[in-house]
């Protein structure tokens, strides 16, 4: 074989090569494009609800007492009993975490009130093995996504007031006997809020991508 031939292959071989490259660097930007759109768009936990190893009723706990008199004249409540988000989950305007409920809090009430009921036997159980309660934690976010309730909980507008509030990102969980997943809690969605003219968040990548 002449080195004519022998240059022609080799270059059709470099071409090859080149397209190949190409092709495969086409096929991973377009992998890469999907990906990116299905993080940003798509919400697989969205009406997630599970059942938690003790009813708790948030609808009873925190909706909105109803004052009324019974067939006796005695005032009685007919809705809930409006206990603060805050009053549960104690480090949501201090750390990075709401923070669990744990079953001392529960107890708080609870030594004195529903003690025959059976969901407060069992939690009754816990408290006296001193055994946390395996609470089924419901927004749960992917782990490549960095999340501080305290610097939402704490950010203030030009007002000084609060930007952020529970319901916007939990819903009205008040109105719910189970806890469910009411938003998409995608990254269209954070970027969304964060572009909003009251709400100016940061949107660079490293913020939520640590």
């Amino acid at each position: 074989m002449s080195t004519m031939s022998l240059f022609k292959r080799d270059r059709f071989s470099m071409k090859s090569t080149r397209r190949q490259t190409r092709l495969r660097g086409a096929v991973l930007a377009m992998m890469a494009l999907w990906l990116l759109a299905w993080v940003g768009c798509s919400s697989p936990r969205e009406g997630y609800e599970p059942y938690q190893p003790i009813k708790f009723n948030h609808k009873l706990m925190a909706g909105e007492p109803q004052w009324g008199t019974d067939a006796n004249g005695e005032k009685i409540n007919n809705g809930g009993w409006g206990i603060p988000c805050r009053y549960c989950h104690t480090m949501v305007d201090k750390g990075r975490s709401a923070g669990i409920p744990s079953e001392n809090i529960c107890m708080n009430c609870h030594s004195v009130v529903g003690q025959n009921l059976e969901w407060v036997l069992k939690l009754k159980e816990y408290y006296d093995a001193n055994r946390p309660i395996e609470w089924i934690k419901v927004h749960d976010l992917p782990d490549f996504v960095y999340f501080n309730h305290a610097a939402h909980m704490t950010a203030l507008n030009d007002e000084g007031k609060q930007k952020v509030d529970c319901v916007d990102c939990h819903g009205e969980v008040e109105k719910d006997e189970i806890v469910r997943v009411q938003n998409p809690f995608n990254m269209g969605w954070c970027l969304e809020c964060h572009w909003k003219d009251d709400m100016q968040g940061p949107f660079d990548c490293i913020i939520c991508h640590r």
